[in-house]
């Protein structure tokens, strides 16, 4: 067994070298640092030679908004790391901003109506010389990344009689604060657009079009929206008319956050292939924490920025050979192959937990069954004109996204024709798909348990996997760090199943007596004993992984505030009875 996989290294080795005339030439190998905290990000920058950065962006905790740097905290952070990435040899650092700000920013005189007027000559002045003295803080950046959409005040829906269209009115602010960043300072611009809607794709392509200030770049994210991994690229981004990087959540905000098996090589190798082939990509932005201490680096989810990497090196190399080599440059050999077998199985883990029938199922990894945003994001379906989807993960059915598994899945209020979080969905409407009373049923419960367990059988699969390796682990702390994000994902299957039981099996039960009975009953009694017991071995593990945004521990309380919530229904008492 060794010395198949170490011949399989070899010719890896030997790939990687015949393809080394191949690859596409890119201008920008960029990391993207979110958090604060100044030992984890400067451990990044140090991690960073051995992948030949040559971008750092700082944004969310460091500089989110470029009036961030008015405080002293944040323009000390943002100060010290712009230094010691130039040191390190990263030679464009740039800061995040957001236009517009909230409204109670800008000085009163500016705004009719609850809204900026644009027509206003001084406000255009106030903002540059606004500008001015932001940069001035901060004066050894090499450029700024600016979010056009995802704000408090929207460019495009302020007070204009001359710019007639929402396109003009962004194509006009990036012009004008591009005289300022580009031409005077001689700084970097690149835009963000994150796209939630083909309408917003069509605003930005036409927008784009319309700014005339040369040496722009643009930030697309490598999956659409919010970076749910039920989604395909984005074929539009060929369509962009300036240079483009491709955004990779490689901590995967939706997934863990690297505190548990975020493993996703098969994903990135296929995206970044897709992206990599387009003439107007010209590099990538690797996001390489999520706030906190929640950096991958040095972490089994490491392997989704090495992934990009790999696929630059070799476009044509395949998710099997990255795991291998990513593996063998990291952890001892004779204890690769079951490393090996446990990375294979953590994609699977991870789809059948977090998410279910297709559907996020938390909010931003954070256990949350009805979060009402999960069951507005509309899938990417690929070719599939009917809108259906192919669940495996032990349930091995097709289903009409819509008709089958939103319209069970989402709470009745969600589905009101009239106010509810779907009604904005013209395609849904028009399908006549969702019913706006409770669908949940046995028939869908049980869809439901059979891909949660598939989950703890593949996760009981993995850690087995992992402690079979543990005898040719030299480096005890390197072992320790795969098995504790391998049991804490075990640990997380275990209680996402449990939450799904009687989360589900209380809306069936309150459907009305029709649905009430014996079975129903024990599955809602033995689910509460199964968050019980789960919740206070989480409560009681010694390794809770780094805290970042998601603290992992949380969704033990999480849980248990469920059990609370039924202990104290009248459906306790009901179930009591009844059984």
């Amino acid at each position: 067994m060794k010395q198949t996989y170490l011949l399989l290294f070899t010719t890896i080795l030997f790939f990687f070298a015949c393809k080394q005339e191949e690859k596409k030439q890119l201008e920008i190998y960029g990391w993207n640092i979110l958090t604060d905290h100044t030992p984890t990000a400067l451990h990044t920058l140090e991690a960073s030679a051995n992948y030949k950065v040559n971008q750092l962006q700082l944004s969310y905790d460091i500089c989110h908004e470029l009036r961030d740097v008015k405080h002293q905290w944040n323009r000390n952070i943002v100060n010290n790391l712009t230094e010691k990435a130039h040191e390190t040899g990263i030679n464009e650092v740039l800061v995040w901003d957001h236009a517009l700000y909230d409204l109670k920013y800008y000085p009163e005189r500016f705004t009719i109506n609850g809204k900026i007027n644009l027509d206003k000559r001084d406000f255009w002045e106030w903002i540059i010389e606004d500008y001015e003295k932001m940069l001035n803080k901060i004066p050894d950046i090499d450029g700024i990344v600016l979010t056009l959409n995802d704000t408090e005040t929207k460019i495009e829906n302020q007070h204009s009689e001359v710019l007639n269209t929402p396109e003009e009115k962004l194509a006009t602010f990036v012009d004008s604060l591009a005289g300022l960043i580009v031409e005077q300072r001689n700084l970097k611009l690149y835009l963000r657009y994150p796209v939630h809607s083909e309408k917003e794709v069509e605003t930005l392509l036409s927008f784009l079009e319309q700014i005339k200030t040369p040496g722009i770049k643009f930030i697309a994210n490598s999956l659409p929206g919010d970076f749910l991994i039920n989604q395909q690229y984005s074929a539009w981004v060929e369509k962009i008319p300036i240079p483009v990087l491709i955004d990779f959540d490689c901590v995967h905000v939706n997934e863990g956050q690297g505190i548990v098996a975020s493993v996703f090589t098969d994903l990135h190798l296929k995206l970044w292939k897709s992206y990599q082939a387009m003439p107007n990509v010209v590099g990538f932005s690797l996001r390489t924490d999520r706030l906190g201490k929640s950096s991958i680096l040095g972490r089994p989810s490491e392997i989704n920025l090495f992934t990009v990497y790999a696929a630059l090196q070799n476009p044509e190399i395949e998710t099997d050979s990255v795991i291998l080599n990513f593996l063998y440059k990291n952890y001892d050999s004779l204890a690769v192959p079951y490393f090996y077998d446990a990375f294979k199985l953590a994609p699977e883990i991870i789809m059948s937990s977090f998410y279910t029938l297709g559907i996020n199922t938390s909010e931003q990894s954070e256990i949350n069954f009805s979060y009402q945003p999960s069951f507005i994001h509309k899938i990417t379906l690929g070719e599939s004109e009917d809108a259906r989807i192919e669940i495996g993960h032990g349930v091995n059915q097709s289903f009409h996204y819509w008709s089958d598994i939103v319209n069970h899945l989402a709470p009745a209020e969600y589905k009101n024709p009239e106010n509810g979080i779907l009604s904005s969905l013209q395609e849904v409407e028009a399908g006549n798909w969702l019913q706006p009373e409770e669908r949940i049923d046995t028939t869908y419960l049980n869809y439901i348990l059979t891909e949660k367990k598939y989950a703890i059988n593949q996760a009981f699969e993995a850690i087995s996997k992992v402690n079979m390796a543990k005898p040719y682990c030299k480096n005890s702390r390197t072992f320790n760090r795969i098995y504790h994000t391998f049991n804490r994902t075990l640990l997380t299957a275990k209680l996402r199943k449990a939450y799904a039981q009687v989360y589900y099996a209380n809306r069936i039960w309150n459907r009305g007596e029709e649905f009430q009975n014996e079975k129903l009953a024990s599955l809602i009694k033995d689910g509460v004993t199964e968050i019980q017991i789960t919740s206070e071995d989480i409560k009681r593990y010694r390794r809770k992984g780094p805290t970042g945004q998601y603290n992992w521990a949380e969704d033990a309380e999480t849980a248990m505030n469920l059990v609370q919530k039924i202990k104290n229904s009248d459906i306790w008492q009901d179930i009591s009875e009844e059984l």
